[in-house]
């Protein structure tokens, strides 16, 4: 297992309040969450400028820049920010505030307390093989170049608009004070493009903050869902001071899909089938062939295609359950399809690392099962993994490969504008 570190018992994570702006119910600001299935970088440059009005003008793009141009696009999105919160899209809390934010309705709704941490609650987290004492564990390494850009966002634009997405086990006492909360009316309820129904509710008094703190307080270890590099750049920003505005959801109410895994380098375009299978039955693997295009449903399995044709590889006889990284299918399809394939069939010499190699591309699923078809390509759809598998790779002090996760829901930034 890559850096493995037993963890001492839980700490208790203190959420504070916050202090900044949110968004009005008429203000100008359009929703900043980008939609499923998430837009490529150069689309989401695409569709800030299409829409002036739109918080993603305010948001970084996530693809490389060189450092003049990324302090253009920077300095861009200070002008947007210093507009929004002057124009009336933004409205002042007067008060230090939590915030309650729910997404849909009825028995599906998903909740989340959302407060600031000490950066110290995160402790050493990104490097997960020196730290054993984190309020926050991570399950992920980040890539440095990618905290950097965001640590200069913080340093030019000075704010942050995208919780850190948390999870902890469920919790009747988180349970019991959100509903209290909710009770009231919000202070926000929009609609996103995609048809979700947001509900704000923004908590300033005595009371209500300290119902709100005590339950998180008692709801045991946090772990980091997704942000893992935005919570990193506040470490950088401000070690040992700054704080991480975060989103605290019950594990129960989230969902978790797969990364697929499309690779390429596999020799002459179009790849050939006869050349993938003849490496899949040369491990003892049985490919089967499969109707047509589709996800498996249980763990262990992996579903296969080249060109049009589809198979399916049963890896249960093969998963080693006794390490939390192993175990995951990421790993299992890593170790019996994706390696053989490219040391046999890939032009490059050399041992193959498939959490760096760029033959080995990930796909969020909901981009569909049509992106991992390829003639160029050898698409690999996976299960996806449980929300346990992802506590348990946490608490073990390890890391799981890059691009395991696509943590549902996507937090929506721009509801909240928090200075950093």
């Amino acid at each position: 297992m890559r850096g493995v570190v037993p963890r001492r018992e839980p700490q208790v994570a203190k959420l504070l309040p916050f202090v900044g702006h949110v968004l009005a119910d008429d203000g100008a600001a359009t929703d900043g969450r980008p939609p499923n299935p998430p837009p490529t970088p150069g689309q989401r440059v695409a569709m800030a400028a299409a829409d002036p009005r739109s918080f993603l003008n305010i948001l970084p793009s996530g693809a490389p820049e060189a450092a003049g141009d990324l302090e253009h696009t920077l300095q861009a999105c200070r002008r947007h920010l210093d507009r929004y919160l002057h124009d009336g899209s933004f409205r002042r809390l007067d008060r230090p505030t939590l915030a309650v934010i729910a997404f849909g309705h009825g028995p599906d709704r998903v909740t989340a307390v959302v407060g600031d941490l000490e950066v110290s609650a995160f402790g050493r987290s990104f490097d997960p093989t020196t730290f054993d004492d984190a309020e926050v564990l991570p399950h992920e390494r980040v890539r440095q170049d990618r905290v950097r850009h965001l640590v200069r966002y913080l340093e030019v634009v000075g704010v942050t608009s995208s919780p850190v997405a948390l999870t902890h086990r469920p919790s009747a006492g988180v349970d019991a004070a959100v509903a209290a909360v909710v009770t009231g009316p919000p202070a926000l309820a929009v609609r996103n493009p995609d048809g979700v129904d947001v509900t704000v509710w923004l908590v300033d008094d005595p009371t209500g903050l300290d119902g709100l703190t005590t339950a998180v307080a008692d709801a045991g270890r946090l772990y980091v869902a997704d942000g893992h590099h935005r919570a990193a750049a506040i470490a950088a920003h401000e070690p040992g001071s700054g704080r991480v505005l975060c989103a605290l959801l019950p594990a129960d109410q989230l969902t978790v899909l797969p990364f697929h895994r499309r690779v390429t380098g596999l020799g002459d375009a179009p790849v050939d089938p006869a050349a993938v299978l003849r490496v899949l039955t040369a491990r003892g693997l049985r490919p089967r062939p499969l109707a047509g295009p589709s996800a498996p449903s249980a763990p262990g399995v992996v579903h296969v295609t080249v060109g049009a044709a589809w198979w399916v590889l049963d890896l249960t006889d093969r998963r080693v359950l006794d390490d939390p990284v192993e175990a995951l299918d990421v790993r299992l399809v890593e170790r019996e399809v994706i390696v053989p394939l490219l040391s046999t069939l890939g032009a490059r010499a050399g041992e193959v690392d498939p959490w760096t190699d760029p033959r080995v591309a990930s796909v969020a699923a909901p981009r569909g099962l049509a992106a991992l078809a390829s003639p160029d390509a050898v698409g690999l759809a996976l299960a996806a993994p449980a929300v346990e598998d992802v506590l348990r790779v946490a608490e073990a002090g390890a890391v799981m490969p890059p691009k395991s996760t696509y943590v549902l829901p996507k937090l929506r930034s721009g509801l909240l504008v928090v200075p950093r």
